[in-house]
């Protein structure tokens, strides 16, 4: 790689992913409270059988955490030319 990478760069793509990425935080962040809510209604109340309602928010978070760490990846594959190097 001829060019050196600065950290202008890389601050410029990111920037460019900055809703997308404060979407799925919200996101995540969301799903978080739902799961902590309904763990303490599930332990209060002593019903564990609603503990099924938290693979909805753990999927959604498991999902956009996915797509967290692929935005990075496509910005480090970017700037260091990455793609298909095996």
């Amino acid at each position: 790689m001829s060019e050196k990478v600065t950290i202008q760069d890389i601050e410029r793509l990111v920037d460019k992913f900055k809703i997308e990425r404060y979407t799925y935080l919200v996101l995540i962040a969301i799903c978080a409270i739902i799961i902590i809510v309904v763990a303490v209604v599930a332990f209060v109340n002593n019903k564990w059988e609603t503990g099924l309602s938290l693979m909805a928010p753990g999927g959604t978070i498991f999902f956009c955490l996915s797509k967290v760490f692929k935005i990075w990846d496509d910005i480090m594959n970017a700037f260091f030319d990455l793609e298909n190097k095996e």
